[in-house]
């Protein structure tokens, strides 16, 4: 594993429609290899593998991270700010976070809103000072969390969803680059998953593939639950999505995929989402629909 590479992914700060840190790392690693990029409107990536006269595959990750951005300040310095994604309620007090000015200059600082979690229009990031001209209304809030290796071959750090789905675009495109293969592959970095599947569905128009596989990540409500009910845990195998809120996977899609992994000693988690969605869902329903199917690293 490339932890230098996940590092530099998972500190990226990249909300909704701000994910030039993210991209570059992909442009890079694209340019690097000589490879064909294309952009959609919103500012997805999308990299031609290779050239082939077979079916056209999409593999697709979001990009963008849930955060804030600034709402308003006041003039006792109170930065007022709303979530951009769904934050979850228990880290939405006492984090540490940084703002990404328009000039892109890191201001760390310290949120903090309605110790129930209901109440957005409370939550307010503190740097420290009584006023500073350099924030304005729209500027960008990440969650301030140094990536870390720890045992037993286990990372920590932020935003994993889904810079873990980009680290696997940028090893396909470093392992695959000169392979010849039996399909055209491109690999996508979505934009904008986090507030509406925005990037799924502008990348798959421009792509028109046959086929779709998105990565994606996901975790288990109850910490330190290994029972046979938790179909997500680390090191057992990549998660298969069979269904979601927004997609049902094909079943002679999921049952190929089943068929491969078998082939390759490669064990599968087989998961459902009661909750939530990913770019899945709006990836299958461009065009006249899409094959699609979701996995999850594990």
């Amino acid at each position: 594993m490339d932890l230098s590479l996940l590092k530099a992914l998972s500190e990226a700060d990249a909300i909704a429609s701000s994910e030039q840190e993210v991209r570059q790392i992909l442009l890079e690693e694209a340019e690097r290899l000589q490879k064909e990029v294309r952009f959609d409107g919103l500012g997805s990536v999308l990299i031609r593998l290779n050239e082939s006269t077979g079916p056209k595959v999409m593999i697709c990750a979001h990009m963008d991270e849930v955060g804030f951005m600034v709402r308003s300040i006041s003039r006792e310095g109170a930065i007022d700010v709303l979530p951009v994604g769904n934050v979850r309620m228990a880290a939405r007090q006492l984090q540490p976070v940084r703002i990404t000015t328009r000039e892109e200059c890191k201001i760390p600082g310290l949120l903090d809103g309605d110790r129930q979690g209901n109440d957005v229009s409370t939550m307010r990031v503190d740097i420290g000072a009584r006023l500073y001209d350099e924030v304005m209304p729209g500027d960008r809030v990440t969650f301030d969390t140094t990536f870390q290796v720890l045992p037993h071959q286990r990372v920590m750090g932020k935003a994993f969803d889904d810079r873990l789905g980009c680290y696997l675009l940028v090893t396909l495109l470093r392992e695959l680059h000169d392979a010849e293969l039996p399909a055209e592959v491109w690999l996508v970095a979505s934009s904008s998953e986090e507030v509406g599947l925005r990037g799924g569905q502008t990348a798959t128009r421009a792509v028109s593939p046959d086929v779709a596989i998105v990565l994606d990540t996901a975790c288990w409500a109850k910490n330190f639950d290994y029972g046979a009910a938790n179909h997500r845990q680390i090191g057992n195998g990549p998660m298969l999505v069979l269904s979601d809120k927004s997609l049902i996977a094909p079943p002679k899609l999921t049952a190929w995929i089943e068929t491969v992994a078998a082939e390759i000693g490669v064990p599968l988690q087989a998961d459902m989402f009661s909750n939530g969605g990913t770019d899945g869902g709006a990836v299958h329903l461009t065009g006249t629909g899409v094959p699609t199917v979701v996995m999850g690293p594990a």
